[in-house]
């Protein structure tokens, strides 16, 4: 951060210097390449916010080692739960979703105050959410509202550019569109949980969160990328996709996020969707894509579905509690590492670069996988060996996440190396 933002300043010095007119007028000339594309904005956020919330919360499980605990106004799980869902993946679905969807409804992309000051919103409320955690619930509700306004701005947005487009089928887009109406219920009804203090709130936004938001969006961008990338680098793998796979996709999430609502027990829809999602792995032949890493990736990140879903079935059907094992599956194994296999495509393919992997990439990403087993391995141990394994792999998880970050951001300050706009 430290060497971003001089870099920043001296560009836009050098560029107020020698464009006064268009300073003054605000033409659309820019003064870093920062600025000139959706993904670059929204990507720097959400890796700059990662590093932020992963260093408050490896702090926070710190200090319970410790005789002086940080003790925020609202339990610190609770900050957790709202800081992690809300904090960092939906600033990498902003730039995924302006880059990638125009493309898929053959629309013009959003104008750059909106693909600029989305993400500003969201960044500045989650910031005041976080500082307001030592501040007072009263700020909690002013972070939370300044957020709920640009993710609301988000929605609006991308429902906009749906109802513009000719594109005979939108289904995927309009599945996207959805995850965001409910992610924008599940913060109010956050709202709703700070300020009334009725714990059924935040039940309801973790959950709105988590299997009507979060899920949906990756599992409809998954069904719908996966396959293209696959037969693209690999024309021998057929693009299996049809419609009904995502509609049973999307209503395994759903449906275990009613069942976990209303508090029944969620093995009806578990051990279907494991079932499900085994055949779909299979169907894409993940375990031949290794051969092309970048692409493996993906599959690779994939495979946490199945796993995360038998544990949610295994929970149900044992004796033996597995805590929160099968939720860090898929927060930790498939949301962490999904997101680093499509944000480092993303970010090498508009950055006129090639899209190979290299083996730095390919170690690091290797190495979350290997954090996030330790992650859900630590949900299984006794309490008075867990404190100090979550801490743990929240900073193993946190120097990862820095050393991936440290290499892309440089891909944001600079003009895409193929001379091409964006």
């Amino acid at each position: 951060m430290t060497r971003i933002i001089p870099i920043l300043i001296a560009d836009w010095r050098y560029w107020a210097l020698t464009h006064p007119i268009e300073c003054i007028m605000q033409t659309p000339a820019l003064p870093t390449p920062l600025l000139r594309a959706p993904h670059r904005i929204a990507f720097l956020f959400g890796m700059l916010l990662a590093l932020l919330l992963f260093a408050a919360w490896f702090a926070e499980l710190a200090s319970r080692l410790g005789s002086h605990p940080i003790l925020p106004v609202v339990p610190a799980v609770m900050a957790h739960a709202f800081l992690m869902l809300y904090g960092i993946f939906p600033f990498f679905m902003t730039g995924f979703i302006f880059t990638a969807g125009p493309r898929w409804l053959g629309v013009d992309g959003p104008g750059r105050a909106r693909y600029l000051g989305i993400p500003l919103l969201m960044a500045t409320g989650l910031l005041l959410w976080l500082a307001a955690l030592a501040l007072g619930s009263g700020w909690l509700l002013a972070g939370l509202l300044i957020y709920g306004c640009g993710f609301a701005g988000l929605t609006l947005t991308f429902g906009q550019l749906i109802l513009r487009s000719q594109q005979v089928n939108r289904l995927h887009a309009w599945m996207v569109l959805c995850g965001f109406v409910l992610g924008l219920a599940g913060l109010l009804a956050g709202l709703y949980w700070l300020g009334s203090g009725n714990a059924r709130g935040w039940l309801l936004m973790r959950d709105l969160a988590l299997w009507g938001f979060l899920l949906p969006v990756f599992l409809t961008v998954c069904h719908r990328m996966l396959p293209f990338f696959t037969v693209s680098a690999m024309p021998n793998i057929p693009a299996w996709k049809p419609d009904w796979l995502l509609w049973a996709m999307l209503t395994g999430s759903w449906l275990h996020g009613l069942l976990s609502v209303i508090g029944l027990t969620t093995l009806p829809a578990d051990l279907p969707f494991c079932l499900l999602l085994s055949y779909t792995c299979s169907r894409w032949q993940s375990w031949r894509t290794g051969q092309i890493r970048l692409l493996g990736m993906l599959h690779l990140a994939f495979a946490w579905l199945p796993l995360a879903f038998l544990l949610y079935s295994l929970a149900a059907l044992l004796p033996v509690s597995l805590g929160l094992a099968p939720l860090h599956a898929i927060t930790t194994g498939f949301f962490i590492s999904m997101v680093i296999a499509f944000v480092s495509r993303v970010s090498l393919g508009h950055a006129g670069q090639a899209l190979q992997a290299p083996a730095w990439l390919w170690r690091l990403y290797l190495a979350v996988h290997g954090m996030a087993l330790l992650r859900v391995a630590t949900d299984c141990l006794p309490a008075s060996w867990a404190s100090g394994a979550y801490a743990l792999t929240a900073v193993i998880c946190l120097l990862l996440l820095l050393c991936w970050s440290l290499r892309f951001v440089r891909l944001y300050l600079r003009a895409r190396s193929d001379g091409k706009p964006g």
